[in-house]
């Protein structure tokens, strides 16, 4: 799954710096992290929500915006829109902090502005680090991702973007096709089958997921997953297919 950030920072030369340190962080969580607003406007911001509704997003806010709405207020309705929203004020008015808790908005981190450039790119990094740690435990917990391990690295996937896992051609290893990306990692199909019951046993080498099959035809017992992903499905599976979609 992805990582929405946004960026609300009304010092335009700042909200360029604080677009490059999260770039060149990006670098390494490439398929994580994407920068979907960087903007010196809150009401962008929420024309932005209003317009592409965004769950689990990071966001990270200027506190004195130098408008009619400070940057607490527009973490309100940040969080109205997005109630698992991790939410970063960039600041140097930490006395504020306690509004916030007024506000009950829950920011998640303070990242003061006058600090040493190596502290303060580190403190973003840090906290970009922690918001993806706690939104794949809420999403795991509410059992809304896929999980897997390629080598040192955990994935996770939201489960409405998986199309289906299948047993690969490799012994012991199982490839993933979701709406994003293919991805090939060891497992076992009857565990996973065991841990996410919203998947569905097609066949004896593939577990799909039933909400995002676009055509099934029953006749030929084959389902199609987007343009060009097509699986058959076991002829004593076709009853219960026809209800799970």
């Amino acid at each position: 799954m992805s990582y929405s950030v946004i960026i609300c920072e009304d010092d335009l030369v700042q909200l360029q710096q604080f677009e490059v340190l999260i770039n060149n962080y990006m670098l390494f969580h490439s398929e994580l992290f994407e920068i979907a607003l960087k903007t010196q406007s809150p009401d962008e911001v929420l024309e932005y929500l209003h317009e592409y509704p965004i769950s689990n997003g990071i966001s990270f806010l200027d506190i004195d915006l130098h408008s009619k709405m400070n940057g607490i207020d527009l973490a309100s309705e940040v969080r109205k829109n997005d109630v698992q929203a991790k939410i970063i004020f960039v600041t140097t008015h930490d006395e504020m902090a306690p509004l916030t808790f007024k506000k009950k908005v829950e920011a998640l981190d303070f990242i003061a502005k006058d600090q040493s450039t190596e502290a303060y790119r580190q403190n973003i990094y840090d906290t970009l680090t922690l918001a993806k740690e706690r939104i794949d435990q809420t999403m795991t917990k509410q059992h809304k991702c896929f999980a897997f391990t390629v080598g040192t690295q955990v994935y996770h996937v939201n489960l409405d973007d998986v199309f289906f896992v299948e047993t690969s051609k490799i012994p012991h290893r199982l490839d993933l096709y979701t709406q994003t990306g293919q991805y090939e990692f060891y497992g076992n199909l009857n565990e996973l089958e065991k841990k996410y019951s919203s998947l569905f046993r097609a066949n004896r080498s593939c577990l799909v997921n039933p909400q995002t099959i676009s055509e099934a035809d029953f006749s030929k017992r084959k389902m199609r997953f987007g343009d060009e992903l097509v699986r058959t499905f076991s002829l004593g599976k076709s009853k219960k297919l026809r209800t799970l979609m």
